[in-house]
């Protein structure tokens, strides 16, 4: 007797069994495997028959071919190098050597219905075969005869068809005898047979030239066991079979609307294959065949690699970028004075507000003299009536006060403008008016730069040196000298920077009746330092609350060291990510200016095309929003 558990197993397990006794997860297993085979398997490999491709001409950086496509093709041609698609241009080529001889059974049998279809679809041949190929006309009813020979007049072609009577004996052995002498033979040769199926049968076999195609067109009857049939298939040539005459037009339009055709392919290739051998893929309709070609090399001419004394000359473009770059800097130093001393600047300065000299002086010397050009003496006449507009000249003294500038507003804003116009101009006379945009625009902004890049150095320098001195202060106080005379002691003893500068400064406004608090304010305005602000803060509220000032101040130090190392601590952590985003951000611009400098040719499109002018609107913008994004993602304030 069998268990109810063992019942109850066997149960299941047949109802899991299909009727064949096949359980049904093998079944859904074999399913699966069938499914991930037919998704598996590759495609279907193109055609890979033989293309006519010739080698007509190589030039440096092109390569020309010739190509016998299908007629249906059309310009429809590409050519690739291991996978690459190559530029192409594709235009029909001049008269060729080729030559179709048509051979019309004109006998007795094909008069009537048969005959008006003939004259038909010989018409539509004449319309539809390539303009270059050649077409004869040979009649086979009696005695063989050449009504027309090669030629690639289609006039003389449709008055000879039209002419076709029916009429004698059959004769089309005879005719296709005459006609393969009548055509020149060879590649580029055609024979084609138009003809009832009788005598396509009673026909003997006849010898045509290598590389001459036979097309033959029966009317009834199967031509393909002929001998006839037999000399067309080898040929390479089409074998077509017309039930009734009314379908004879269509055939032989067929017939020529398969002629190949020849095109002439340009091929543009880079300067990378400039004297190597590779082999060309030329594709036409699932067609395609490889051409081992041979580049030209490079001319090797002075323009390419021009050199002065044995060393190269950089580009024109990189040339004028160098120069700008050269005139700018020696502007921004003969203006900034870094060919003195501050003192002398600050001497000059002085020496501006002393009446001027009526004779000689005191000492025996020659009075000064500052020599201005007339140039200079305009540009910046016209440069002080432009800033002294809206509060400008106030705001610009501000910034070049911040960035330690000793130079007038005056002066600086005639440098912006001389920078602007050297930019414009050397720009723009190699590359015109965008040039001249690029340059302007690159003016400015580098004067720009310029000023910002020592504003940020000088309020980092100034940061640095403030907890030191700060120290320094707190040693004083408990010394028993006073605050005036704690920061007066750290001006005389520190070395030269902008923290002396500055404290200085404000010690001298003290000096002509200012209140302490209020000048060191005023100097962490003009240095936008906020930790001296909250020292300031720190006085003030010591001075109204009362209190031992050494114990603030130190405890003020070491809170500015604090910060001061938490705020290290977090860039050398955010280090990684704000170099990935100066390496992204720099990366495309690098690279599109060295494409303009090496091949121009490769971005053009962007500027001279609607998708591409739409492509670089997007990219900058993306690239600002994408620099926005990651500077506030790596900034960290502390």
């Amino acid at each position: 007797m069998v268990s109810r558990p063992a019942a109850c197993r066997a149960d299941r397990i047949r109802a899991v069994r299909r009727p064949d006794g096949i359980p049904v997860a093998r079944r859904a297993l074999a399913a699966l495997a069938v499914l991930l085979g037919v998704l598996l398997l590759p495609a279907a490999p193109a055609r890979a028959d033989a293309l006519p491709v010739t080698v007509a001409e190589v030039k440096p950086g092109e390569v020309s071919l010739l190509a016998d496509v299908p007629g249906t093709v059309g310009n429809r041609i590409t050519v690739t190098r291991d996978g690459w698609l190559l530029p192409v241009t594709v235009t029909p080529a001049e008269a060729a050597d080729r030559s179709t001889v048509v051979v019309v059974d004109t006998a007795a049998g094909m008069a009537g219905t048969p005959m008006r279809a003939i004259r038909s679809g010989l018409l539509a041949l004449a319309d539809a075969a390539p303009a270059d190929v050649a077409v004869g006309l040979v009649t086979t009813g009696g005695e063989p005869a050449v009504l027309l020979r090669p030629t690639r007049d289609r006039t003389a072609l449709r008055t000879a068809v039209s002419g076709l009577r029916a009429g004698g004996r059959d004769a089309l052995g005879a005719g296709l005898r005459a006609a393969v002498a009548l055509g020149p033979g060879g590649p580029g040769s055609r024979l084609l047979v138009v003809a009832g199926g009788r005598q396509v049968a009673a026909a003997g076999s006849v010898a045509v030239p290598a590389g001459s195609p036979v097309d033959l067109v029966a009317l009834g009857g199967d031509p393909t066991g002929t001998p006839l049939g037999r000399v067309a298939r080898g040929s390479g040539g089409a074998v077509r079979t017309v039930d009734e005459a009314a379908r004879l037009t269509g055939a032989l339009r067929a017939v020529a609307t398969g002629y190949p055709r020849r095109m002439v392919v340009t091929v543009t290739v880079g300067p990378e294959l400039a004297g190597t051998t590779a082999a060309l893929t030329v594709t036409a309709a699932g067609t395609r065949t490889e051409v081992p070609v041979r580049f030209a090399a490079a001319p090797a001419t002075a323009s390419t690699a021009p050199t002065l004394a044995g060393l190269p000359v950089p580009r024109p473009t990189l040339l004028a970028v160098l120069i700008f770059v050269a005139l700018l800097v020696a502007v921004l130093l003969t203006v900034t004075g870094a060919g003195g001393s501050v003192r002398r600047g600050r001497i000059e300065q002085v020496e501006r507000f002393r009446l001027p000299d009526r004779g000689p002086r005191p000492d025996g010397g020659d009075p000064p003299a500052r020599p201005e050009s007339g140039l200079t003496h305009a540009v910046l006449g016209l440069s002080e009536r432009v800033v002294r507009g809206g509060g400008r000249e106030e705001r610009i003294a501000q910034r070049l006060d911040r960035a330690g500038m000793t130079v007038r507003p005056a002066e600086w804003t005639a440098v912006r403008g001389t920078a602007v116009f050297l930019g414009a101009v050397l720009l723009g006379l190699l590359a015109g008016f965008l040039g001249a945009l690029a340059g302007a625009l690159l003016g400015w902004l580098g004067t720009l730069t310029y000023r910002r890049l020592r504003e940020e150095r000088r309020r980092r320098s100034f940061a640095d040196q403030l907890p030191d001195a700060l120290h320094l202060v707190v040693g004083s106080l408990r010394s028993g000298f006073s605050l005036a005379q704690s920061i007066d002691g750290v001006v005389r003893d520190s070395p030269p920077g902008p923290l002396t500068v500055e404290l200085g400064r404000a010690m001298a406004e003290v000096r002509l009746g200012s209140d302490l608090d209020d000048a060191l304010g005023r100097a962490a305005a003009r240095v936008g330092n906020d930790d001296l602000a909250w020292v300031v803060m720190a006085v003030r509220i010591q001075r109204e609350t009362g209190g031992n000032l050494a114990e603030v101040l130190e405890t003020t130090v070491e809170t500015l060291r604090e910060r001061d190392r938490l705020r290290r601590h977090v860039r050398a952590l955010s280090a990684e990510g704000r170099l990935s985003a100066y390496i992204l951000v720099a990366l495309p611009i690098v690279l599109a200016g060295w494409m303009l400098l090496v091949r121009r040719e490769y971005l053009s499109p962007l500027w001279t095309t609607p998708a591409g002018l739409v492509m670089l609107v997007g990219a900058v913008v993306l690239m600002l929003v994408g620099a926005f994004w990651m500077a506030r993602w790596v900034k960290v304030e502390v």
